[in-house]
């Protein structure tokens, strides 16, 4: 029998896992099978006393079922005390729909738009978590506790998007349009997240008042992800020349960032140690001021693992660390695998610059390396070619112009984001001061949107 090392038990199992996740998405076991097969091979690995190949299979059949297990518990048991068992009810008598009065507190930040405003209302007194979607007032807010008399309705495909398996991922299962909405209390929220709420709503007021529009709203979609206030032509720009992922904080963002932040400062003369535990704080600040929902907290934790590669510059040692990663992700939601864009996004940008990057290193010499410019292109690059066949299959879209515009514009997003913080710092401090420093802010800005503006226009490079 072969004899297999620590290293890679750990990372077959975890990859046995990750797979078991992924099938459990197209099917569903009995629980006599799983029970069977959880049996069958932990009697494998004990009566297996040497690390030989048999002991790994037992193993892997082991974390296999798991990752089946664990996908198929965060499927709701929907019965009378789940709020999707009232979704579409309607009285046979007069086929309309059956409104359902419950209680729920608001348990996110408010989604406000142009015509409308959504709450993901967490239910107190059924289990289940329901989008309510209602008029832009009365507003309420986060921690605010309702009571709601609605008609429930089930989430449905919206054309081609997956809008039932994107709500899913929230653990969403039903829709509440046009509800009748009586407040009962407020302020019942997690302490913590209300105070992230209420320090990013002063950030917002603060760079409105130092930025005009579109350049507040890209300031914001650059810091905290803030993009549904943008002008829908700024938006089709960024989507058509492929740089749409700097206004999203997503692991893919956070990871090209982080990294290209790491090169400018390595460039200005600064340790990779020192580099990396300054990266490290300005990840943990994203976290934080964009109220720390689960799928920045998962870019966050990619974009550390990109720089921990890129400091250690050992890529034959990442694996482990990437599937690891991975299953700690999908303990907290298994859903994310196969229904979360920004998850693959981020774990294919993260691959690219892990095993990508260095390869790509020896047809870039010819590039100047002052201010670790060649590096950062070689970083785009990998994340660009590793994330462009998900891009078209998700999107059905990609740019041709997505490596000229990234190299045109990522160069100067560090700079504009250090510059940006700066602008918030100080307007909160005092707003002239801040004022002050947005006229560089807004330069830069203002840049950016006119080349993407120019480059958009440029359509037989698309497709």
């Amino acid at each position: 029998m072969k004899f297999i090392r620590k290293s890679q038990t750990i990372f077959y199992t975890s990859l046995c896992f990750i797979i078991g996740v992924g099938l459990a998405t197209l099917f569903r076991l009995p629980l006599i099978v799983l029970y069977l097969g959880i049996i069958s091979s932990i009697v494998t690995v004990i009566l297996t006393t040497k690390k030989t190949t048999l002991k790994v299979v037992g193993w892997c059949i082991l974390f296999l079922i798991l990752g089946i297990v664990r996908y198929q518990l965060s499927i709701p048991l929907v019965n009378e005390n789940h709020l999707a068992f009232y979704n579409n009810l309607s009285t046979i008598e007069f086929s309309k729909r059956q409104s359902i009065t419950f209680q729920g507190i608001i348990d996110d930040e408010p989604d406000v738009r142009k015509d409308h405003i959504k709450y993901k209302v967490k239910g107190l007194d059924k289990r289940g978590n329901v989008l309510v979607r209602t008029s832009l007032f009365p507003q309420y807010n986060y921690g605010d506790v309702l009571e709601i008399k609605c008609e429930l309705v089930e989430p449905e495909v919206i054309e081609e998007f997956q809008y039932d398996k994107y709500l899913a991922l929230s653990n969403i299962y039903s829709i509440c349009y046009r509800g009748q909405i009586k407040l009962i209390d407020s302020n019942q929220g997690n302490i913590f997240k209300a105070t992230i709420f209420k320090i990013k709503a002063k950030v917002v007021e603060t760079v409105s008042q130092i930025l005009p529009e579109p350049q507040s709203s890209f300031l914001g979609g650059l810091l905290w992800g803030a993009k549904k206030g943008m002008p829908e032509d700024v938006l089709e720009n960024f989507t058509k020349t492929g740089v749409t992922h700097i206004i999203a904080v997503s692991g893919y963002n956070i990871t090209i960032i982080a990294v290209m932040l790491t090169n400018l400062f390595i460039g200005l003369g600064l340790s990779r140690k020192k580099a990396f535990w300054l990266i490290i704080f300005g990840i943990i600040f994203f976290v934080v001021i964009t109220g720390s929902p689960a799928s920045i907290v998962r870019a966050g934790i990619m974009g550390t693992v990109a720089l921990i590669s890129q400091t250690i510059g050992r890529a034959t040692k990442m694996h482990n660390t990437l599937v690891i990663v991975c299953v700690i992700m999908l303990l907290f939601n298994p859903k994310v695998l196969i229904w979360d864009a920004g998850f693959q996004l981020s774990f294919l940008a993260t691959i690219g610059l892990i095993y990508l990057s260095p390869r790509l290193e020896k047809f870039t010499k010819w590039m100047p390396s002052i201010f670790q410019l060649r590096e950062s292109f070689n970083s785009t690059m990998s994340a660009i070619i590793v994330t462009a066949p998900l891009i078209i299959f998700q999107f059905g879209r990609f740019s041709f112009l997505a490596p000229i515009a990234n190299l045109l514009i990522l160069p100067v997003i560090p700079l504009n984001m250090a510059v940006g913080f700066l602008v918030v710092v100080l307007g909160l401090i005092w707003l002239p001061l801040g004022q002050a420093i947005g006229y560089v802010s807004w330069v830069i800005l203002t840049y950016v949107l006119w080349l993407t503006e120019i480059l958009a226009k440029i359509e037989w490079l698309q497709f």
